[in-house]
């Protein structure tokens, strides 16, 4: 299946990956249909806000998906991750995951991405809804972001490189915290438990700490 051409992937916990769209302010509500580049509808001055972003306390947050993939082995439980190669955050360990586009729905997105990311084709059916994170970037508002996030069991599957990401396994309880973003200790664990996650990760200034988590 060809890849299709879209945006940077944002990180676990990525602050804005390269060519973020332009900032978005505080909308008043969703209106659905397309932005035009932009972020204006035609004819209007008022921008405009697509079923790629969603708003939390009227303000905007770009939609995208985390996903999780597991397996067995000799030592204990495994986690795909994957080494951003090119762009935003390369040399960083992240989870395989990406932008909802246009009308998909969170699942269908999270399924593209695996493949695209991994090679790994997994059926809709086998993924399993883990919670909602997202993160505000009060210095940097247009960073904002909203994920669904997933988990599935990965089999007997092999994952690929692609010339984004490295896919790698690692053991549940040996994460390379040190190598993700700073925000990735604050709600992983839980995920990694199997608890099912609701947080809310508001950015340091500097687009890089972490100001304030809330996890339940």
């Amino acid at each position: 299946m060809p890849r299709r051409t879209r945006g940077p992937v944002p990180d676990v916990g990525a602050r804005g990956p390269d060519g973020t769209p332009p900032e978005v302010p505080v909308a008043s509500g969703v209106s659905p249909g397309a932005v035009i580049p932009d972020g204006r509808s035609p004819g209007s001055t008022t921008p405009e806000v697509s079923r790629e972003w969603a708003t939390i306390d009227g303000t905007a947050y770009r939609r995208v998906v985390l996903c999780f993939l597991f397996r067995p082995s000799p030592t204990g439980r495994e986690v795909l991750l994957g080494l951003k190669r090119t762009g935003f955050g390369t040399g960083r360990v992240v989870a395989l995951g990406g932008k909802v586009d246009g009308d998909e729905s969170d699942l269908d997105s999270a399924v593209r991405e695996v493949e695209e990311e991994s090679g790994i084709v997994l059926p809709p059916s086998g993924l399993r809804y883990a919670g909602r994170i997202s993160w505000s970037f009060p210095a940097r508002p247009g960073w904002n972001m909203q994920s669904a996030l997933f988990t599935a069991e990965a089999g007997r599957s092999v994952p690929v490189p692609c010339e984004e990401i490295e896919p790698r396994w690692y053991p549940v309880d040996a994460i390379p915290w040190a190598a993700m973003w700073k925000d990735a200790p604050h709600w992983l664990p839980q995920l990694l438990a199997g608890t099912r996650i609701d947080a809310h990760i508001e950015m340091a200034a500097d687009n890089d700490g972490v100001a304030r988590a809330t996890i339940s």
